[in-house]
């Protein structure tokens, strides 16, 4: 493209919006939206725009695999520089997914799998393409390695994720549906439209682009924040796994109130007595503390009283667990991903539409640690205030 040569643009408002926020001084741009609201082709139209007028910029697009990214945004991408008869075959290098402008910018595309590139040179802008798929570990490393801005694009299928906590003062907010495209063709729309008689939860979430939460999930959200600076006691729950995830939750409490903080200390599985000790004293749990455990492995339970630690059998009733977790006030540190992912979905089993009492053993590692640690905490810990009782004189 020559110099001042004139370009352009067919786009929609949530094009319009993106653009204003890449000249905006906010750090991060935030994309919520429903299906086919333009998301993904309007901020790849901002991204060749960004490029076109500022020279030897690095642009990084990201998403969690590479047959996804290579579907959806690098090919729109493409499809987009020969629309607007940009696109040049001694440009592209097709291998490592790189296109360079004449003006010395480039974008690249890349899964979060590719370690080279996630932890490797900087760029200065970034966008994470369906970010609430990445882990919270691989949105910082993408972060730290970023100079100017952070774009992120989801459907807000996930209940709680760390893409509805980045900091307000710092994020430019876009909400986008299906209404602010005005290229949809009217099957497209009389289909997003059904989801209302269909699926209520899948018309909030792809038709409205909000938020929604099922019936079925045992938990409300719970808030992603800092720790309360009133919450200074803590013990630990810890549930044992072995395909399934050793779970271990350190549970911060005042025995005054009714409000608990979760901190995720281990999450991870194929892990051996030996193993568990290991990554218990490097991760420093505090031996004095309590940890309120499952017993069904009892080689594990002595090995780690054995090596110190204070171990105290659960009550495991799920029913009167569930019920004492939920007359707590929750919050959760921003880097317990796995609590939040268990956590929306932690569900009650449905048969024939309706919802049980049993819940669904899927996702439960880290909720049954929770509960065990809550119940003992409930039980034993807490000064619940009581009426005191009077004696009352009448006269008859």
């Amino acid at each position: 493209m020559k110099k001042n040569e004139t370009l352009q643009v067919k786009g929609t408002i949530v094009f319009e919006k993106n653009w204003e926020a890449l000249n905006s001084d906010k750090r991060f741009i935030r994309n919520q939206g429903g299906s086919r609201s333009s998301k993904t082709y309007s901020i790849i139209q901002a991204l060749i725009l960004y490029c076109l007028k500022n020279r030897k910029k690095v642009v990084s697009v990201v998403r969690k695999t590479g047959p996804a990214l290579t579907a959806t945004c690098y090919r729109d991408f493409i499809e987009i520089l020969k629309d607007w008869n940009l696109y040049s075959e001694t440009q592209h290098n097709k291998s490592e997914k790189i296109y360079t402008f004449e003006n010395g910018s480039q974008i690249e595309f890349f899964s979060v799998d590719n370690e080279q590139k996630l932890r490797g040179r900087k760029r200065h802008l970034c966008w994470c393409n369906e970010a609430n798929e990445l882990l919270y570990d691989d949105f910082q490393q993408l972060n730290l390695r970023t100079s100017e801005k952070i774009i992120i694009d989801y459907n807000p299928s996930d209940s709680d994720s760390f893409v509805y906590n980045l900091p307000v003062d710092k994020t430019f907010d876009i909400h986008s549906t299906y209404k602010d495209n005005p290229f949809l063709e009217q099957p497209i729309i009389d289909e997003i439209e059904n989801y209302k008689n269909t699926d209520e939860n899948y018309y909030q979430i792809f038709a409205l682009g909000q938020r929604a939460f099922s019936k079925e999930n045992v938990y409300n959200r719970w808030e992603v924040t800092s720790k309360p600076e009133n919450l200074t006691s803590y013990i630990y729950g810890l549930d044992l796994g072995y395909k399934h995830p050793s779970a271990l939750i350190k549970i911060w409490f005042n025995p005054k109130v009714k409000e608990l903080y979760f901190e995720e200390v281990i999450y991870e599985s194929h892990l051996t007595s030996q193993d568990l000790i290991d990554l218990m004293n490097k991760k420093g749990v505090d031996k004095s503390a309590t940890i309120v455990s499952e017993t069904a492995r009892p080689e594990i339970i002595a090995d780690l009283r054995r090596s110190g630690f204070k171990i105290i059998e659960a009550n495991k009733n799920v029913k009167d667990g569930i019920n004492c977790v939920k007359t707590f006030s929750i919050k959760l540190s921003e880097s317990s991903y796995n609590i939040q992912k268990e956590n929306e979905n932690y569900k009650y089993k449905k048969m024939n539409g309706v919802v049980t009492e049993d819940i669904v053993k899927l996702y439960d590692d880290a909720m049954d640690a929770i509960r065990y640690g809550v119940m003992y905490i409930k039980k034993f810990l807490l000064k619940e205030e009581t009426t005191p009782t009077k004696i009352y004189t009448f006269n008859i």
